[in-house]
């Protein structure tokens, strides 16, 4: 990572608007488009033309559609009890841009009920997290009670196999792993190519960069199906930045 994207991560921790984050973020990209490419430009010099063209080009993609999904997933507005707040972009990761985008997204039906009744919308578009009122989900008091399998039995969806949650410290498998370990690297490396050639070019994820509510039991296994065959779809591009120097610097550091 350059000193001056680690100084924009400081700064998009900071920012208070929308806009100023996206500005920030903007120049954290253009930082790494042009790493990227002087990096590709020095190994093709360095007497490997071939390979670093091919890497490089696969970086540079892989950067676009991971730029793409963060994109999407800052739509999402953030769901709240004034005690826990979740968000696709509320967890960071040790990757470049410094958010984990590793897991399943916020899916409003299964948080806030089919017909919002746990969930009041507020004049920011976000959701203020009121509690189950009806028999069945009157266990539900708080949001963390809302995001948790062994209490709402819908919530397991929210947990994918690779990441878990996005909203929340990444798991492999249901083993949680830390920011920094390979496991972050190696889900956040997929995180974007998988999201954008697996789901979001196919509508799976609303404008709001959530699953997509009231899909049908159809649409849902579509989406199982195409989520399976987007990972060797998205190999070449996820193992091209995972495998790159800076990624392994910080692994090895």
């Amino acid at each position: 990572m350059l000193p001056r994207q680690a100084e924009l991560r400081d700064k998009i921790n900071l920012a208070q608007s929308k806009e100023e984050k996206e500005a920030l973020y903007e120049e954290l990209y253009t930082l790494q488009y042009q790493k990227r490419l002087a990096e590709t430009v020095v190994g093709a010099i360095s007497g490997s033309p071939g390979s670093a063209l091919s890497q490089g080009g696969l970086q540079l993609a892989a950067t676009w559609m991971r730029k793409q999904t963060l994109d999407n997933s800052r739509q999402s507005p953030v769901i709240t009890d004034g005690t826990t707040t979740v968000g696709n972009v509320e967890y960071d990761s040790a990757y470049f841009d410094g958010v984990k985008l590793g897991g399943t997204r916020v899916n409003v039906d299964i948080i806030c009920g089919i017909n919002m009744e746990r969930c009041v919308k507020q004049s920011d578009d976000s959701y203020f997290y009121t509690g189950g009122k009806e028999e069945k989900d009157r266990h539900l008091v708080t949001l963390d009670d809302a995001i948790n399998p062994d209490k709402n039995n819908r919530a397991s969806d929210l947990y994918g196999a690779t990441g878990g949650f996005q909203s929340e410290q990444g798991q492999f498998f249901g083993i949680p792993y830390t920011i920094g370990s390979l496991f972050d690297f190696v889900v956040e490396g997929y995180a974007g190519t998988h999201d954008f050639s697996g789901g979001q070019i196919w509508g799976f994820y609303g404008d709001k960069g959530n699953a997509t509510r009231d899909n049908g039991k159809l649409a849902d296994i579509a989406a199982e199906v195409i989520t399976v065959i987007a990972i060797p779809v998205a190999t070449p591009f996820a193992l091209s930045d995972i495998l790159s120097s800076d990624a392994l610097q910080v692994l090895f550091r």
